[in-house]
């Protein structure tokens, strides 16, 4: 598989002298203090293969042009040139190191596209083996062509980069992971994801999570401001607490009084029941007894007529005997009573009978009206008592509905206030299922990382784990033996922690361990590789655990030995490395050793000459 090798990194502009940096082919370490151009020079190299924008830094001022120089695997020098401000690169077909007079041979473009050559990261692809290469970018097997962008992470790491939390080759944005975790399956494997057959789909459920997550978040938002001045749910569910003990206490309360009026008002109801019905009984005693006196007038009526009929019969003799005064017949032929003394006619019979019959009857209705004035006049009394209890009655219900009426608007406030903290509850309930809405989404695309991580072989995983391990066992990295890459984590795992977890010392050594690890597992399996590795200050912060503070700031002499050893005697690419302190012993004859001073007196400055006010006056310099 073909290689990059860098030979050089230049910057040049109009009345500057050139600013340039040779790099070994195998091993080069710039040291020296900061501030001197050593991580410049990787932000330099980056922008040339790709990146946005170029790192502002006052020496910058005066060049406006950066020529980075390339050896191919055929053995032709390249020279890739760009301007400070960005736009597209020039490819020179030579080894260019001042500022070019003529045109370039082809003009390349910064961004990587998949419908044209003419860009940077295709032309680089091409040379290293892996243009045109397919990764997997979700789980519904819809892929995404190879940029060299996604390769730079892996072999050419940045100080912060080395000393972040985020695990080695994955940038942290959950949108790239399952790119970045099939990036690194192809450099382990060799293999792309070209044979994935992409799942049919409605939509594009990428954009929909997404538009999902903007709306709940949105919506999070929104009750998150409805929540700024209320208490934390902790202490709105002790108040509720508080509340509901008080609302107890007064529906007690106003149940007892509700008790009480419930039986004042039946009690009530009972009293105005009877009081009708007695009103009642006495109306119609009042009616039968006016009939009863019409009755008893009747009866006297009647009783003065037959006296009256008795006392004229006697005058006109209608009550002797001897021929009937009304129809003439003779004694012999009349009818007698026969329970007469015979001194008297039938006539005569008849009206004292009729007499005594009405006078019976009107004794009777006497007998009936006198019980009937007795009964009404009990009537009358019970009317008057029922009115009364039924006005005491109205007395107490009122009296008690004023006492309950304070108790029901305090009640009324309690529940208020309790509907107000229950609301707040429940907006905070719906606080925490957005909450949970957006991790499910984020889930899901943790679903497609384990898709993605799948297609991981294990085998691949645990030649890698052991050229990790292997690697840092010459660095003197204590039990380096255990450390292992975890396919599941996707992160080194050292000490039975995740890398995240360790100080960024440890951090920074496991990541320059990882990214030396990976090439050398290409390098050695014939897998397509950059060919380089470009480390920013994977010592300065080291510190092993049994190094007490009095040690100071500098890294452990033995670690350090040891990594610029394995370094020259065990990796078959291209490293450069930067760092703030000196190597122990000097390096191989095919090293490469470039020391910054930060002195205009002393040795190389730094990347980029010194600036006019940071020079001696003339006559004052001191030979180095």
């Amino acid at each position: 598989m073909g290689r990059l090798t860098l030979s050089h990194l230049t910057f040049t502009g109009t009345n500057v002298e050139p600013a340039s940096v040779d790099f070994s082919p195998h091993v080069t370490v710039i040291h020296g203090p900061s501030d001197t151009g050593k991580s410049f020079i990787v932000d330099a190299i980056d922008f040339v293969l790709g990146a946005k924008e170029l790192k502002e830094i006052p020496e910058r001022e005066g060049y406006s042009r950066i020529l980075l120089g390339f050896e191919l695997a055929t053995g032709e020098r390249v020279t890739l040139a760009r301007s400070v401000d960005g736009g597209s690169i020039s490819l020179y077909r030579a080894d260019v190191r001042v500022e070019p007079s003529t045109p370039p041979d082809e003009t390349l473009a910064a961004k990587h596209s998949a419908a044209s050559t003419k860009n940077v990261s295709r032309f680089l692809l091409n040379e290293v083996g892996l243009d045109e290469k397919q990764v997997r970018k979700n789980a519904r097997n819809e892929t995404h062509m190879l940029s060299f962008r996604d390769l730079t992470r892996l072999c050419l790491v940045g100080e912060t980069e080395m000393q972040a939390e985020e695990a080695p080759g994955l940038s942290g944005n959950p949108v790239n992971k399952t790119k970045e975790v099939s990036v690194l399956k192809l450099l382990l494997s060799g293999e792309d994801d070209s044979a994935l057959t992409a799942v049919p789909s409605a939509q594009d459920q990428k954009r929909l999570r997404g538009a999902r997550q903007e709306v709940v978040e949105r919506m999070l938002s929104q009750l998150e401001s409805q929540l700024q001045d209320v208490a934390e749910p902790a202490e709105l569910k002790t108040q509720l607490g508080k509340l509901n003990h008080t609302i107890d206490q007064h529906s007690a309360m106003i149940g007892s009084l509700t008790e009480q009026r419930g039986q004042l008002l039946r009690q009530h109801n009972e009293l105005q029941s009877a009081d009708s019905t007695q009103r009642s009984e006495y109306s119609d005693a009042a009616a039968l007894r006016q009939r009863f006196t019409l009755l008893q007038k009747q009866y006297e009526s009647d009783l003065a007529r037959l006296e009256m009929i008795a006392e004229a019969g006697s005058l006109l003799g209608y009550f002797r005997s001897g021929t009937c005064v009304f129809c003439g017949a003779e004694p012999a032929n009349q009818h007698l009573n026969l329970d007469c003394e015979g001194d008297t006619t039938s006539f005569g019979v008849s009206v004292e009978s009729e007499t005594q019959k009405t006078q019976g009857l009107l004794d009777d209705l006497l007998v009936t009206i006198e019980s009937l004035d007795a009964r009404a006049e009990v009537l009358r009394a019970s009317i008057r008592t029922t009115r009364r209890d039924v006005v005491a009655a109205q007395k107490s219900i009122g009296k008690l509905e004023a006492k309950m009426n304070p108790e029901k608007g305090n009640l009324r406030e309690l529940l208020a206030k309790r509907s107000e903290i229950e609301k707040n509850l429940g907006l905070y309930e719906q606080v925490k299922t957005f909450e949970d809405m957006i991790r499910r989404i984020a889930d899901e695309t943790e679903a497609e990382v384990a898709t993605a991580v799948a297609g991981l072989s294990l085998t691949a995983v645990r030649e890698f784990s052991a050229e990790i391990s292997k690697r840092l066992e010459k660095w003197d990295y204590p039990s380096a033996t255990s450390v292992r890459y975890d396919r599941n984590e996707l992160d080194i795992i050292a000490g039975d922690q995740r890398r995240s977890a360790h100080g960024k010392g440890v951090r920074a050594v496991l990541h320059a361990a990882f990214t030396l690890a990976l090439a050398q597992y290409c390098f050695d399996r014939d897998l397509p590789h950059p060919g380089f590795v470009v480390l920013d200050s994977p010592l300065v912060t080291y510190r092993p655990p049994d190094q007490s503070a009095e040690a100071g700031d500098e890294p452990p002499e033995g670690v350090v030995r040891a990594f610029y050893r394995d370094i020259q005697d065990s990796f078959d690419g291209q490293v450069i490395v930067m760092e703030n302190t000196d190597p122990l012993d000097p390096l191989g004859h095919d090293a490469l050793d470039i020391r910054f001073t930060k002195r205009v007196d002393v040795g190389r400055y730094g990347f980029m000459p010194a600036l006019l006010e940071d020079r001696p006056a003339d006559g004052l310099a001191i030979e180095a």
